[in-house]
């Protein structure tokens, strides 16, 4: 909660003006805030006077943060494999565990894990913790959770990452407020700050319109989930050492009031926009649900996959797995191909690390055509059908 100290409050208007949100306003010479407040703390950063705090929200301050050390990476086994994200971590943490000067450890949790904790060590690891346990066959908040919060207690690392997938966004919260910790959400960007050592975490806010810079300096450890597709893994090497710890959990952690009967990949789980190398994309300009029928033609042609703006997807043109975009799935295909997109910032944010982007538009002025390497202008309905028989004309021949 958000309280104005009316003694200390001169009406000054600084934190009226500093509020991104509305949510306060100066009446009669003291602000006042309103529903719309967020807790972000900003107000209270800019008020000289001190009169703003946010009460329940101070966290107890980790005095002996040297004790903590060492990188950690979540690594998602679902399905009989590794999710492609946690071997994209690795990638990342094994650059911040090297501008440390400290171990990187990989948290293997599941059932018949196989020859998984291997290929981790040789994406990256230095250790793999394997808890392999038939209790966890199927992921649940509670016994997940609890194994990795007792994990994390016992051996003190100081960052830990996991993918911003559907599971990693479901337990990671509960493991960072059961440890205190802070916990920075649908990273984009990792750094390691020079002086202190403290783990810089880049993320977009406000839409996509602005990157933040998150840090967490007095408590440990450093919590980060980071979309999937926006790290790169490090090649597989066969050669590479490292030590396989077997850990046997509590089972008391091993407890869950939830019971999975089955587990079931549906049709929507096949789409996987985020493994295809083409991707083609369509949004609003297809003008209705019946546009995608050449979509996927395309699609198709090449062997590729069909993804979508949140704009068709909302419209319930297409799947919620075809999402491309800030609140979607981020993307990076050797070609992507966005048809009668406009190219707002939210679904830039998404698809802009493709490597080959070709825009197909009647506007010339659309903001896609900004990020793209080629750029048709024209009537998708007259373009598509001849792009499709110009490439079937090709395979063909």
């Amino acid at each position: 909660m958000l309280i104005v100290d009316s003694e200390l409050c001169i009406g000054c208007g600084v934190c009226e003006d500093n509020c991104a949100f509305g949510a306060i306003e100066v009446v009669d010479g003291c602000a006042v805030v309103s529903d719309a407040c967020t807790l972000c703390g900003s107000c209270v950063d800019s008020c000289e006077v001190e009169a703003l705090k946010i009460e329940g929200g101070e966290k107890s301050v980790q005095v002996d943060l040297d004790s903590w050390k060492g990188v950690w990476v979540y690594c998602e086994f679902r399905a009989g494999a590794l999710a492609p994200v946690s071997l994209e971590l690795l990638g990342a943490g094994r650059k911040l565990a090297d501008a440390r000067g400290v171990p990187l450890s990989a948290v293997l949790i599941g059932a018949d894990t196989g020859e998984s904790a291997e290929k981790l060590i040789g994406h990256g690891a230095d250790t793999v913790y394997r808890i392999d346990n038939q209790a966890l066959t199927y992921f649940t908040d509670e016994s997940y959770g609890a194994v990795l919060t007792d994990l994390i207690k016992a051996h003190k690392p100081e960052i830990v990452l996991a993918g911003a997938t559907a599971i990693g966004r479901s337990f990671i919260p509960g493991v960072a407020n059961s440890l205190g910790a802070g916990l920075t959400a649908d990273c984009t960007q990792l750094d390691i700050r020079a002086d202190d050592g403290a783990l810089l975490q880049t993320r977009p806010a406000f839409g996509g319109n602005i990157m933040a810079t998150i840090v967490c300096p007095s408590s440990r450890p450093q919590m980060s989930t980071v979309r999937p597709k926006v790290m790169q893994a490090l090649d597989f090497d066969e050669a590479r050492q490292g030590e396989i710890v077997d850990v046997a959990p509590d089972p008391a952690s091993l407890q869950t009031k939830v019971r999975v009967l089955e587990s079931v990949i549906s049709e929507q789980d096949n789409v996987n926009i985020q493994e295809s190398d083409i991707l083609v994309a369509g949004g609003r300009g297809l003008d209705s649900e019946k546009g995608f029928k050449l979509i996927r033609e395309l699609a198709a042609s090449m062997d590729g996959a069909v993804a979508a703006s949140r704009a068709v997807v909302d419209a319930g043109w297409i799947g919620y797995p075809h999402q491309v975009g800030q609140t979607g799935k981020t993307v990076a295909p050797k070609l992507y191909i966005a048809c009668g997109i406009s190219g707002a910032i939210q679904h830039v944010a998404g698809m802009q690390s493709s490597e080959t982007i070709v825009a197909i538009n009647r506007d010339e002025d659309a903001p896609i055509f900004d990020v793209a390497d080629f750029g048709i202008v024209g009537d998708m309905f007259e373009i598509l059908p001849l792009l499709i028989s110009k490439i079937e004309g090709k395979r063909g021949s």
